[in-house]
């Protein structure tokens, strides 16, 4: 149980909390924390790592993740857009299926090796962010900043070229070919 309001260098385990209001992580860690259909208000983490945590379906208001890392973590379902700035979070071989990250700056975000199904990325700047070896599938992208993005490595995007800014964003084949799907064309 969380007894104080700031926490700095402590390592948490296996902790199951499910309403955390007002508490300031600084350098921390949580392994095999169960948080999930957790209410996380007014929580400010910076410089912390989760590491195969369970956050799937909590809610996040006026929070603060600024250099913070999840690690081999569920993230089912979490609404990021009502976080607070800075938010700097690198996922690395995550599921971020079914996530909303609305309106967010996501400037050099790293997306590694995660499962990335059913999310929304509605009105973001993503430029300079990296998605390596993630898996898009059925992902949204709408009025998105793609400058100088790399995608190079990952599968299942579709994104329109037409509504979103890839000015130098990089891709390969084959999976680049998913823009050919937008037109009304025929290929043979």
């Amino acid at each position: 149980m969380f007894m104080t309001i700031d926490y700095w260098e402590e390592v948490f385990k296996e902790y199951k909390h499910k309403n955390l209001d007002s508490i300031y992580f600084d350098n921390c860690t949580f392994e095999k924390c169960n948080f999930s259909n957790a209410n996380f208000y007014d929580c400010k983490f910076t410089e912390c790592t989760f590491i195969n945590c369970d956050l799937s379906l909590s809610t996040l208001k006026n929070c603060v993740f600024n250099d913070v890392i999840f690690e081999n973590s569920r993230l089912l379902g979490i609404s990021w857009s009502s976080c607070e700035e800075p938010f700097d979070v690198k996922f690395h071989k995550c599921n971020i299926s079914q996530n909303s990250f609305h309106l967010l700056d996501l400037r050099q975000m790293k997306f590694i090796s995660c499962l990335i199904k059913d999310t929304g990325f509605e009105e973001c700047n993503l430029e300079k962010a990296t998605f390596d070896d993630c898996d898009l599938e059925y992902t949204v992208f709408l009025n998105t900043n793609f400058k100088k993005s790399n995608f190079e490595t990952s599968k299942n995007y579709l994104i329109n070229p037409s509504v979103n800014d890839v000015k130098d964003a990089m891709f390969s084949l084959p999976e680049a070919l998913s823009f050919l799907s937008l037109f009304p064309i025929k290929i043979k």
